[in-house]
Order: C-alpha cells, then structure tokens, then sequence
C-alpha cells in the first residue's frame, strides 16, 4: 500500500466511517505502537494490514512494512 491508500483509509477511519478489508470485506481496526507514535489498520477477519504509519498534521507518512500477504497469493520469483 502507498501512503495516499493509506491516507485515504486513515481519513475514513478518523471520520468514524466504516474502513472496510479489500481482501474479504471484513472491518478493518487501528493498532496503535503507543512507544513509536505509530499506527496501522488491521483487518479483523483475515489480518492484512496496512504498514505502521505516523499521522502528524503535515500528513501520513509510511514508517513500516505491512503484514505478509497470505499464501499463495503472490505471483512470480
């Protein structure tokens, strides 16, 4: 995920609207690295999630890998 998919997921969560999972349509949930200043969304059904992010006023700024994707979900070497 990019930081603009990130923002605009971040932007849907902080305004109380549903953030929804893009792999099995489960909700996603903020976990929060109180020690780090550093969140991401999780899906509550599956696990993907986005990477560990910093929300500051200047915007989102990815900070950390995401999950690893479930598998047999990637393609090639």
């Amino acid at each position: 995920m990019n930081e603009e998919h990130v923002t605009a997921l971040w932007s849907a969560f902080k305004e109380g609207k549903p953030v929804i999972c893009s792999r099995d349509e489960n909700q996603m949930a903020v976990a929060v690295d109180g020690a780090m200043g550093l969140y991401r969304l999780i899906c509550v059904g599956c696990g993907h999630s986005t990477p560990w992010f910093e929300a500051k006023m200047r915007g989102v700024r990815i900070r950390g890998m995401s999950s690893r994707p479930p598998p047999g979900s990637m393609r090639g070497g």
